[in-house]
């Protein structure tokens, strides 16, 4: 531990030092592994009987994006319930949560050796840290009190991290960076990418409004995901969220479900009924394809979003309601509003904020994460150890445009792992590329290798400087100049230089050390 002080001294600088959440937490890990050599560590978020991967270190990247419950994951629940580290034996017959889950080790599926520190903020659970190694004796030789020392700057370090989140969430800070803005608040969108960053800040910025909200994006993107967001974060999040699919309204009864009706308003009407208006009152109403309802019914909408009162059909009496509306379309509207098919003054009393939810295709390495998430709600469904996706398949899902946007990924992931359940009886499932069934042909093994190259941002090294070197040491210097251009170039930020070389953080610290660059 001792030879390990000024890195830990460094860790504790970083809770209180300028940078970001993830560099900081990518630092904690990457010291971990360096001092306990070991195969994988993760920073775990607690939050609703959820353990929440913020941070990994050698771990598949999918990672990122599971929710580990701890009713499924009983080592975790152990860790949970623990108020002190957890070692668990190498015969421990509790599945590990990261079987089959660190690359590059296939021969390997099952891990033998796992510690589990429990972070506590004033007695109250907050995290964890889990380090694991294949080596049944890797942690033999490391006191309780090193993992305790590890435990209190981990809790610290996420502890800070919470703060600062609940502070620019509660004060409305707009000087801090996009990325770093409430992100620990929303941790129901599974997503690292600009897109996804940019629409929590929209859901954060309007949700304790009373603002109407239209909410756009093509179908299978999450649109009611969004909706209950903003619902869950307003001020109306103690009364009803009601839900309406216009799509599915048929006319003859679409103004009795707005608005209800009173006995004897038509044949059928047998005693007097509230609409999804009464129902919302003092709430939410989520009007889910709102492009799909009539002109007819658009002006009577546009009655009640003006004035404030319905009329049940029938009835010539006014009520008096006070809903927030929450609005959905997959349609471009002011289209639909230049071809008549849309009210504009509707349109415009319902996008007061508008809200864009970006395509899958447009959200970088989400895919990853989102059939991570997907992959370990499966392997609970079909009961099995591990549900893992193999290197080539990443790059699939990378590469296909998803048309069906999360949807279509979610239904591809689950059939993918029924097929490989079919053909193996096997606890651990590897999905490979003839698991899933693509409707694109240019999804080739070429675009695999290409796209899993030498990053194309970076620098181009002339060869005549090192062919004169035998080839062992040519590819040291090749190496070392390469990270000292790309280090250089990232304003010496190890996180984003590992992501242009395509490496991961702790992989290119320990080269660095290596080379003598560290």
């Amino acid at each position: 531990m001792a030879q390990y002080k000024s890195e830990w001294i460094q860790v504790a600088r970083d809770i209180t030092s300028g940078i970001s959440e993830q560099d900081r937490f990518e630092r904690l890990l990457v010291t971990i592994r360096d001092m306990l050599q070991c195969d994988a560590a993760a920073l775990l978020l607690f939050q609703k009987q959820n353990f929440i991967p913020l941070a990994i270190n050698g771990l598949s990247e999918d990672v990122l994006g599971r929710r580990f419950n701890i009713e499924q994951h009983p080592r975790l629940e152990a860790i949970a319930r623990a108020g002190d580290i957890v070692r668990f034996p190498p015969d421990s017959d509790l599945p590990d949560p990261y079987d089959a889950l660190i690359p590059n080790h296939a021969q390997k599926l099952e891990v033998h050796s796992c510690i589990g520190l429990p972070l506590f903020q004033e007695d109250r659970l907050i995290g964890a840290v889990t380090i694991d190694a294949f080596d049944p004796t890797q942690f033999n030789d490391f006191p309780d009190d090193d993992f305790r020392l590890i435990s209190a700057l981990a809790a610290n370090s996420l502890h800070t991290a919470l703060l600062v989140a609940k502070l620019e969430e509660n004060i409305g800070v707009t000087s801090a960076p996009k990325s770093k803005r409430a992100k620990y608040a929303q941790l129901d969108f599974i997503g690292q990418s600009q897109g996804i960053i940019e629409l929590k800040s929209h859901i954060s910025a309007v949700a304790n409004t009373d603002l109407s909200v239209l909410i756009m994006g093509e179908t299978g993107v999450g649109k009611e995901l969004v909706a209950h967001a903003i619902y869950s974060q307003s001020n109306r999040k103690d009364e009803s969220f009601v839900y309406l699919n216009c799509a599915a309204l048929p006319e003859s009864a679409a103004e009795s479900e707005l608005f209800g009706h009173i006995k004897g308003a038509f044949t059928g009407a047998i005693s007097d009924r509230k609409g999804k208006f009464e129902l919302a009152n003092k709430g939410t109403l989520f009007l889910d394809e709102v492009g799909e309802l009539s002109l007819a019914l658009q002006a009577k909408l546009l009655r009640a979003l003006q004035y404030g009162d319905i009329q049940r059909v029938g009835d010539d009496s006014n009520i008096k309601v006070d809903v927030r509306i929450i609005a959905a379309t997959n349609r471009t509207m002011h289209e639909e509003v230049k071809e008549g098919n849309f009210r504009s003054d509707l349109y415009h009393r319902l996008s007061v904020f508008p809200i864009f939810v970006p395509p899958l295709r447009d959200r970088e390495k989400d895919v990853i994460l989102l059939a991570g998430f997907f992959a370990e709600q499966c392997q609970h469904k079909l009961n099995l150890s591990s549900i893992t996706l193999d290197g080539d398949v990443l790059v699939l899902l990378q590469n296909n445009p998803w048309e069906g946007n999360v949807r279509e990924l979610e239904h591809a992931i689950n059939r993918a792992s029924v097929i490989a359940k079919a053909e193996s009886n096997a606890p651990h499932l590897i999905l490979k590329a003839h698991h899933f069934q693509f409707a694109h042909s240019d999804l080739t093994e070429s675009n695999t290798n290409t796209a899993i190259s030498a990053p194309s941002d970076a620098p181009l090294l002339p060869v005549e400087q090192f062919q004169d070197l035998p080839l062992k040491e040519a590819t040291e210097q090749f190496q070392m100049k390469l990270i000292q251009s790309a280090y250089l170039t990232n304003e010496q930020k190890l996180s984003a230089t590992a992501k242009q070389l395509g490496l991961n953080p702790g992989n290119l610290h320990r080269l660095m050390k290596r080379l003598g660059l560290k």
